[in-house]
């Protein structure tokens, strides 16, 4: 098992400043307690989720940190020149030394993304493939001529080119045709943290039929907090959870959808939220029905202080008592 946090820049004391210190400091915490990851959210047009502009965030934790691995969680590539996305991840995987993980998705279901940017929601699943696809081909090829449906490339060289060759790249997406989509391409697939866990279950499923013997690395999410008790952690995540669940039923109110994901005591039974005892054996039971590769922890505290303490709790009290890792993992 991989560990990582997942960093979505919320903003409940609406300080952006603060915003941004608080969540370098996650991932430096992260770093110093040997977590292997950090991934960085993209939204945008959002107060509660600050992080529109994910590859500058990326590049700067890459400059404050030295060991842990970033990753986008992920770029929506029907929102970007795919050929300036390319110049970006280049340049933040040699800042990072190799570092880097390539996390991409079509964007999720809030209006104002699609409106502004000019891709509307039928078109940004295709829109998306079709970038990665011209991304790719610029970070690997010496020179790229490229005519697609929504972009194009004439006789492109990029530079720089990256440190790593490949970069791991991940899809994040919930969609059949996408996960076979990667399974064909040996691209990692993401799991989000509402996601739940048959939905999960299936997809892994669907990555394997498409690729047999192939290993979807699956990156999964989870909003997270341990304490010594189930009551202590419940007094810290449930405004955070309360908070998330409202304006994700807001957002798909409004589109007429079903909200049934965001229902919060829903999201509570699949999250890791509890105490040290409850939570190992939750991470334990969740590893031998997913095989994820790499376990990303959402803090749900919405003071900074106790998320760094959760991370802490989780170092000293949950990871070490985990199942040690398999000879593959090891090796990985």
């Amino acid at each position: 098992m991989r560990f990582g946090v997942f960093c979505t820049y919320e903003n409940p004391r609406g300080d952006y400043r603060l915003c941004y210190a608080a969540q370098t400091e996650l991932v430096q915490r992260a770093e110093a307690l040997d977590f292997d990851e950090a991934w960085v959210a993209e939204h945008h047009f959002d107060p509660d989720a600050a992080s529109p502009s994910i590859l500058t965030l990326l590049a700067y934790l890459a400059g404050v940190t030295t060991r842990i691995r970033l990753g986008s969680a992920a770029v929506l590539l029907a929102f970007r020149n795919p050929i300036q996305v390319a110049e970006d991840v280049a340049t933040i995987d040699l800042l990072s030394e190799g570092r880097f993980n390539f996390g991409v998705a079509k964007g999720g279901p809030f209006a104002l993304q699609n409106k502004h940017f000019l891709a509307g929601q039928d078109l940004t699943r295709d829109m998306t493939l079709e970038a990665l696809e011209l991304v790719n081909r610029l970070l690997y090829e010496e020179r790229v001529t490229f005519s697609g449906d929504y972009y194009k490339a004439d006789d492109v060289a990029l530079a720089p080119k990256p440190l790593q060759k490949p970069i791991p790249t991940y899809v994040a997406t919930t969609t059949t045709a996408a996960i076979e989509y990667a399974a064909r391409r040996g691209f990692g697939i993401m799991g989000a943290s509402p996601i739940p866990l048959p939905r999960i279950v299936q997809l892994v499923a669907d990555y394997e039929a498409a690729a047999p013997g192939a290993d979807p690395r699956l990156a999964l999410a989870r909003f997270y907090y341990g304490a010594p008790t189930r009551a202590a952690a419940l007094s810290e995540a449930v405004p955070f959870i309360r908070r998330f669940s409202e304006r994700m039923r807001g957002i798909f109110l409004a589109r007429g959808e079903s909200v049934a994901n965001f229902d919060p005591d829903g999201i509570l039974e699949r999250s890791l939220i509890g105490g040290f005892d409850e939570l190992r054996e939750k991470i334990a039971s969740l590893h031998e029905q997913t095989r994820f590769r790499s376990l990303l922890l959402k803090p749900t505290s919405l003071e900074a202080d106790k998320n760094l303490r959760a991370l802490d709790d989780f170092a000293n009290h949950i990871r070490p008592f985990l199942p040690a890792k398999t000879k593959l993992e090891q090796a990985s």
